[in-house]
């Protein structure tokens, strides 16, 4: 179920565009900037697997606390994306009012895609938001050949995940194309632009991938990281109806070491 209306969304992405727009130039938002600007204080440290990040109200001052012991660094992608999160819980006015409060309770953060608490799929919108905002997004994936060459220089460009890149190209993207994600052969969760086919699925989010995908397939294979684009049948993973039924779709898939996840993308010419 979606946890995010559409006008919901847009005050989000409204907020998160302004902050981009101030902090940054032609490349990536600088986070550092944003926060020496609220001189808001960020600890990195160990906290072994207890959270990725957490924001904190002592009282008087907002800390945010960022755990390197899951690969959350300053200069890391994931430790971009948590941190672009929990900037995220201080700059929505419910949340930040809610912990001063003592309304809202401080909570750990953990990387998800599947979140099913309203305020962390608020957050993890936000750094979607703030990371990757919409015009300059589009501006940079448009009037190009669709691959997952592109996804790479979208990641490099904004230097965020992949994961992150991929997800945010289904919402926002010039090309259709259904992103599914998976661990450990099943599906966790499935993404797919406006104007992709809306066909029946031969999957169930918790259940296994149909074996004749290519990221079916991919699990069966050792020490691999990704696989060539390659030309598939609708019928691998959906039951066809309509339009593109008789067009070539592509698939090809990718593993996320930071996540752990396999990620495969799908699209037609």
């Amino acid at each position: 179920m979606e946890l995010l209306t559409t006008f919901r969304k847009k005050q989000i992405s409204d907020l998160a565009d302004y902050l981009s727009s101030e902090y940054s130039n032609s490349g990536a938002t600088s986070l550092e900037k944003i926060i020496l600007s609220e001189n808001l204080p960020v600890h990195y440290d160990n906290y072994e697997d207890s959270f990725d990040g957490m924001l904190l109200y002592d009282g008087q001052h907002f800390h945010i606390h960022i755990n390197i012991d899951k690969g959350n660094r300053s200069d890391s992608r994931r430790g971009r994306f948590t941190l672009a999160h929990e900037l995220g819980h201080y700059f929505i006015d419910e949340h930040r009012i809610g912990l001063m409060r003592g309304t809202l309770l401080p909570h750990p953060s953990q990387h998800s895609v599947n979140n099913d608490s309203q305020i962390e799929a608020e957050a993890d919108y936000f750094a979607s938001c703030l990371l990757m905002p919409r015009e300059k997004f589009r501006k940079q994936s448009g009037h190009k050949e669709f691959s997952l060459g592109i996804l790479y220089n979208l990641s490099n460009f904004f230097q965020v995940s992949l994961l992150a890149t991929v997800q945010r190209f289904a919402e926002l993207g010039t090309h259709e194309v259904m992103v599914v994600i998976s661990e450990e052969n099943k599906v966790k969760r499935y993404i797919q632009s406006q104007d992709f086919p809306k066909w029946p699925f031969k999957f169930k989010v918790g259940q296994i991938l149909p074996p004749t995908t290519v990221a079916g397939e991919f699990f069966s294979k050792i020490n691999s990281k990704s696989t060539d684009i390659e030309d598939v049948s609708p019928d691998n993973w959906f039951y066809p109806k309509w339009r593109h039924s008789n067009m070539n779709m592509h698939e090809q898939c990718y593993y996320s070491d930071s996540y752990n996840y396999v990620i495969s993308i799908i699209w037609f010419d």
